[in-house]
């Protein structure tokens, strides 16, 4: 085991309550980082609670292990805290107030804009996932058994868009193949998070596809899902996880952008890109991300936030040029 392990597991056995937090509006690595933790807490005799940013539970992620138990806030204090996939402490939502009052605090993530904001940090922006992070620090220990195998599974196939993204290499798949070898039920984890989705969500799929704009010779693609979209459809901005990729996948697009309406004239921007630094674009708005995929918040009307975001893209592919 690396230095780094053993500090990790000295700090868990040392603590006597454990929170593991995760980012606002979480992703699957982000969800199934924080249950592999929680469940290797458990592994190692602690009882720990599990939560992301501001209580969010994405119901698509309800096959993972004890799921139950996840999203549940069981003592005013804790005196260890591990923050997953967060790559900023402010992102930590309703986390933040435990992280500050924590004795002792650990970082693990794969984000590079992560400034290793607490006691404890391991960082590897080269690892497509946390998920992958963890493995690499957990896979001499012992720890790692089926349902934690299951969870790191679950967050590398979803931060490689099921192995279709550029972060997808040899060594992702070496990864893959190692859970795998814990006896992993493949087929349903699959199923569970690519073919398992409510009929409101697929009405909200076909709503917003019907109003994909295309921009810069179809180069950029840009979606905008607003408040209105998501009342008639049934839904909430949980389901609008994902549907960026339909951008992505049409023929000539760079850069696939999408808009979700939050309430108070404030907007939830993702962007997608083949080869552009979108890191860039999203910085520009106080986000940030990862070079082929960024995010941040707008404030504004829709027209404006439109004529922001697709200005950012074009700038983007200039500088690609």
């Amino acid at each position: 085991m690396t230095k780094t392990t053993t500090a990790i597991i000295d700090a868990i056995k040392a603590a006597d309550r454990i929170l593991v937090c995760g980012h606002i509006r979480p992703d699957g690595d982000c969800v199934s980082s924080a249950v592999a933790v929680r469940l290797l807490c458990a592994k190692l005799g602690k009882t720990a609670d599990a939560i992301c940013g501001d209580g969010e539970r994405p119901v698509t992620f309800e096959f993972l292990p004890e799921y139950d138990k996840f999203g549940k806030i069981g003592h005013d204090k804790y005196d260890l805290f591990i923050a997953v996939d967060c790559a900023a402490d402010k992102r930590l939502g309703d986390g933040l107030k435990y992280l500050s009052a924590a004795t002792n605090s650990i970082n693990i993530d794969h984000h590079p804009t992560n400034d290793g904001y607490c006691k404890i940090n391991h960082i590897d922006p080269s690892a497509c996932s946390t998920c992958a992070v963890l493995y690499g620090l957990f896979a001499d220990s012992g720890l790692i058994d089926r349902d934690i195998a299951t969870a790191l599974y679950s967050g590398l196939s979803t931060d490689t868009g099921h192995f279709m993204h550029s972060n997808t290499t040899v060594e992702v798949f070496g990864i893959a193949k190692a859970l795998c070898e814990y006896g992993i039920d493949i087929g349903a984890v699959n199923h569970a998070i690519y073919c398992s989705k409510s009929f409101n969500k697929i009405k909200l799929t076909a709503r917003a596809l019907s109003a994909i704009q295309l921009h810069e010779d179809g180069r950029i693609a840009l979606m905008i899902i607003s408040q209105e979209d998501m009342k008639a459809c049934g839904c909430t901005s949980e389901d609008t996880e994902g549907l960026i990729d339909n951008c992505s996948s049409i023929k000539g697009v760079e850069i696939a952008v999408s808009m979700c309406e939050q309430p108070g004239a404030v907007f939830r921007v993702s962007f997608r890109a083949v080869k552009a630094n979108v890191a860039a674009a999203a910085e520009k708005f106080g986000g940030g991300g990862h070079r082929l995929a960024a995010g941040c918040i707008i404030n504004g009307n829709r027209y404006d936030v439109a004529d922001k975001v697709i200005s950012a893209g074009r700038a983007a592919l200039a500088k690609q040029a």
